[in-house]
């Protein structure tokens, strides 16, 4: 997992724990995420019983929104 996807895992985190919905938003917008996975991972992670961000970058990561991640597979 790259230091991208654990920084925005852990900021999910802490906007989750604090209940701000619109921060939430904007941080993915700020992520450069489509509003349809931004619904995705907002309903998953909000499923999850313990907000880890370990388990939060694993539902980013299964989205595919690493942009780092896609420039050293060539």
């Amino acid at each position: 997992m790259n230091t991208l996807i654990e920084f925005e895992a852990q900021r999910l985190a802490d906007l989750f724990t604090q209940g701000d919905t619109l921060s939430i938003h904007l941080f993915m917008d700020s992520m450069s995420m489509p509003f349809d996975v931004q619904e995705k991972l907002f309903n998953e992670i909000s499923a999850l019983k313990n907000l880890d961000h370990q388990q939060i970058a694993q539902v980013i990561e299964s989205h595919g929104q690493s942009l780092i991640q896609e420039l050293y597979r060539y």
